[in-house]
């Protein structure tokens, strides 16, 4: 049998396999191509990475130079940068250039005229330095419907530059798009395509701070393309070598972009030769051009690889650049490209601070523009820039992964799938964590490891669970005709669960008798007969497993169930209460059921009685050498079985033990009275278990058992001429006709020590 339920599992669970391997694939992909997916890489993930490696250097070829309220106080200038006079300036950039500084960066806008002398001063030092680039704002106005006056989608952008006397003496004006503040800055924009691909700030000083190789560039490209190279010469001219007019430097940036844009074997032409040993060129020179080279053909966007939080690039105060001696240098400058702009840690009033992956939330430390200015530029001057994977080979890990990961998983036993799944995840956490450090290269990170391999790991666990259950319920559906269910799952957990040692527990019997069995057995022949009891079965069976109980016990025509808590695990008054009223409802549920099947078998009627005790039983196999029974022995499956005796003698259908209704609610019952049953010696208070609260008795019901109450009361008092008369009242009802027999008895032979009990002679 179990091989052949193994090739029946087979194909169920190949399909399952192939389900769950694309159900991960697919929701990851929805995930990956989804703004919520790269929002959860981006603002998540990211973050985490950066904060695993730590802190690194950043390039020495890069030094800020902050405009800062600490300055300000120095040179006594306003606390706003704006209004600073910009002679100040023009001394800041001679100091720079005279400290050897290659490229100067200004991260302000000089778009008012202000003071015409000062404008002078400040465009003589740029004229002079001759390496100067000037910041160029981006302004974005909404744009509305003339009719509806609506706002639309599109905005209108325009470039502010700075005024025509600082301009023209510049080597360039360039934009850098910032989000508004504040903002968390992950990548920057490097060519805006809106200004037909103009180069923002970091790519035009990288250009003008590499200009001492501009003219080894093009030599290199004559080596593999002298018509190129040739073109080159005509076109640009002199701003090869020597930049001078407005915009030159973007004019050189645009040409060469171009030019690769259309050669792209021309990359990798020059970087065969840089490779090669026996050229010309020595380290800083090799370094500067492969900087161009990833100017040239890098995408219009990056992602920063930041280096640490605020201050992480060499910061240097504004006054100390104008306070210093070039003669004896205090600074180091020297070779460097510097940027200039406002740069504060801890500002309230700042305008000029961006989120980064290093941001401190609790002391609130921003990273300036100009920084971030300084480390896109670091990051391409190094070629340590972020690399993402293209849109195909980031689909092609997800798909990749979750196919692995979804065979792995489902071929582990259900046993090893934690340890499974944290091998799984810490390998590729490892290797997206070696890939980020080493090569800058950031792979798909939470996706994978939060979104597919949690999804993958409940779903095979769940399966493999599934089909563990399965394989039980064969064994249930084999040994549950037999046995109670709770030991047919402790057999399905294993043999050694089958042992002839009893539990000892608290439980609730349930003990149930059909009437005219007897006559039944007699006219029907055995097949109807048991056709007949199995369906009768079923309508008891029904409504005990429906309240948890088990059936223990069938002999004949009776039954025998029970409801219980294990009393070494230590029941509460609480869960013992629910079993009491489980109990109960489950014998009304069986008085109903009955009916309806006697209803359903006019000749075949087997009306039933039902008893129930509560106490202590040892639940257990019972027998010897080859042959065990599960059963209950104590001394309450007696007590069930003489309680559902008594039914007869009442003529009643349910009688309860007074213990057994402890903790219960919402029953109707009525007190019997105290019996003394066959083969006791104490007595027991029964009840006749009626309805639940939900059933509305008549007034004759009511009546009836408040009659049948005070005739109880004197009964028990000794007074049987009063219970006679009460008892006489209710002629039809099955106790009360039980008690006028007796009364009358008692009126004529008293009985001697009478405590209120009724001493039952037979069963």
């Amino acid at each position: 049998m179990q091989k052949q339920h193994s090739n029946y599992l087979l194909p169920r669970r190949l399909k399952q396999s192939l389900a769950v391997t694309a159900l991960v694939v697919m929701v990851g992909l929805l995930f990956a191509t989804s703004p919520y997916g790269r929002a959860l890489e981006e603002h998540i993930g990211l973050p985490w990475l950066f904060k695993l490696r730590g802190e690194i250097p950043a390039s020495n070829d890069v030094v800020v130079v902050s405009i800062d309220q600490a300055s300000a106080r120095a040179l006594n200038l306003p606390a706003k940068p704006r209004k600073w006079r910009r002679n100040h300036h023009g001394a800041l950039v001679e100091k720079l250039t005279a400290h050897g500084a290659t490229a100067i960066g200004f991260d302000i806008i000089f778009d008012e005229t202000k003071e015409t002398e000062h404008n002078q001063r400040f465009a003589q030092g740029i004229r002079k330095a001759n390496n100067v680039i000037l910041f160029q704002f981006i302004q974005q106005k909404e744009i509305f419907d003339t009719k509806t006056n609506k706002k639309l989608p599109a905005k209108h952008v325009s470039l502010i530059s700075p005024i025509d006397v600082l301009a023209n003496e510049a080597q360039g004006i360039s934009p850098f798009p910032l989000p508004k503040v504040p903002a968390q800055v992950n990548h920057v924009v490097l060519y805006k395509p809106i200004l037909n691909d103009a180069p923002t700030l970091p790519v035009s000083m990288l250009q003008l701070h590499a200009r001492s190789v501009h003219k080894e560039l093009v030599e290199i490209i004559n080596v593999y393309q002298p018509d190129l190279a040739h073109d080159l010469w005509q076109t640009m001219g002199s701003e090869l070598t020597d930049v001078k007019r407005h915009k030159g430097i973007q004019n050189i940036v645009t040409t060469f972009r171009d030019l690769f844009f259309k050669h792209p074997q021309l990359a990798k032409q020059i970087e065969s030769y840089l490779d090669q040993p026996q050229h010309p060129l020595n380290k800083a020179q090799i370094k500067m051009l492969r900087a161009l080279m990833n100017i040239y053909t890098a995408p219009n966007s990056i992602y920063l690889n930041f280096y640490g939080p605020f201050g992480s690039v060499e910061t240097i105060p504004y006054h100390q650049v104008l306070n210093s001696n070039p003669a004896t240098p205090s600074i180091d400058v020297k070779g460097k490209a510097v940027f200039v702009g406002y740069s504060e840690q801890f500002q309230p009033e700042q305008k000029d601070g961006f989120y980064t992956v290093y941001t401190d939330e609790n002391s609130g430390s921003e990273v300036s523009g100009v920084e971030i200015i300084a480390t896109s530029f670091a990051n391409l001057l190094e070629q340590q820039v972020l690399n993402v994977p293209s849109g195909t080979l980031d689909i092609g890990i997800i798909l990749l992964w979750g196919i692995f990961i979804s065979l792995v998983l489902r071929l582990t036993p259900g046993l090893y799938q934690i340890p499974v799944t944290l091998l799984l995840g810490l390998s590729y956490g490892l290797t997206v964590y070696y890939s980020f450090v080493t090569h800058y290269y950031w792979l798909p990170f939470l996706i994978p490891l939060l979104v597919q391999l949690s999804l993958a790991s409940l779903l095979c666990f769940t399966l493999q669970y599934r089909e563990v259950q399965t394989e039980r319920q064969l064994i249930r559906q084999a040994f549950g005709y037999h046995l109670p269910v709770d030991v047919v799952d402790k057999i399905a957990k294993g043999v050694n669960h089958v042992t002839t040692d009893g539990e000892k527990v608290h439980g609730i019997v349930m003990a149930t008798d059909a009437q005219q069995y007897t006559q039944l057995s007699e006219q029907l022949n055995p097949t109807a007969l048991h056709d007949l009891m199995n369906q009768y079965y079923a309508t008891l069976f029904t409504p005990i497993r429906s309240h948890d109980g088990i059936v223990s016990d069938v002999v004949g025509d009776a039954a025998m169930a029970i409801w219980a808590a294990s009393a070494s695990k230590g029941h509460t008054d609480q869960q013992a209460g629910n079993k009491h009223q489980q109990a109960c409802l489950a014998a009304l549920e069986i008085q109903s059921a009955v009916q309806a099947f006697n209803q359903d078998h006019p000749e075949q009627q087997l009306p039933t009685r039902i008893g129930l005790d509560s106490g202590e039983i040892v639940m257990g196999h019972v027998g010897a050498l080859d042959h065990y029974e599960y059963r209950a022995i104590g001394d309450i499956v007696n007590t069930a079985s003489r309680i559902e005796g008594v039914n007869k003698q009442l003529g009643t259908h349910i009688i309860v033990s007074s213990d057994v209704l402890l903790d219960t609610e919402n029953l109707i019952t009525r007190e019997l009275g105290r019996f003394i049953l066959v083969g006791k010696q104490t007595a027991t208070t029964l009840h006749e278990l009626v309805a639940t609260n939900t059933t509305k008795l008549s007034q004759h019901d009511l009546d009836l058992f408040n009659v049948f109450k005070q005739g109880l009361e004197c009964f028990q008092a000794g007074d049987f001429n009063e219970a006679l008369n009460l008892f006489t009242q209710a002629e039809q009802d099955g106790p009360s006709q039980f008690y006028v027999a007796l009364c009358n008895e008692y009126i004529i032979n008293k009985p001697t020590d009478f405590d209120g009990s009724v001493i039952l002679a037979k069963k």
